[in-house]
């Protein structure tokens, strides 16, 4: 029988799966549709940036919010586990 922390542990660890899906996609499209905006820059500041890498559109705040989203999802995993294992 699931308890009511473990119900709230499992509501919180979905609930952060689908941000960590949701920001991925982003960065992914991010990354991918960087190369279009450099084939034709417009935009001094698209022309300053044309040879960069298209994984520096990316920006470096969105991945740190990744990284530590990825962080409390295996924190609430492990929570879970213990609630489990007791």
């Amino acid at each position: 029988m699931i308890t009511q922390e473990q119900q709230r542990l499992q509501d919180k660890i979905l609930a952060k799966r689908q941000q960590i899906d949701f920001e991925r996609t982003s960065l992914e499209e991010t990354i991918a549709f960087s190369s279009e905006n450099r084939e034709n820059p417009d935009v001094m500041e698209e022309t300053k940036n044309f040879d960069d890498p298209a994984q520096n559109a990316a920006d470096s705040a969105e991945m740190k919010s990744l990284r530590a989203a990825e962080r409390e999802l295996e924190d609430l995993l492990r929570q879970l586990e213990a609630l489990k294992g007791k």
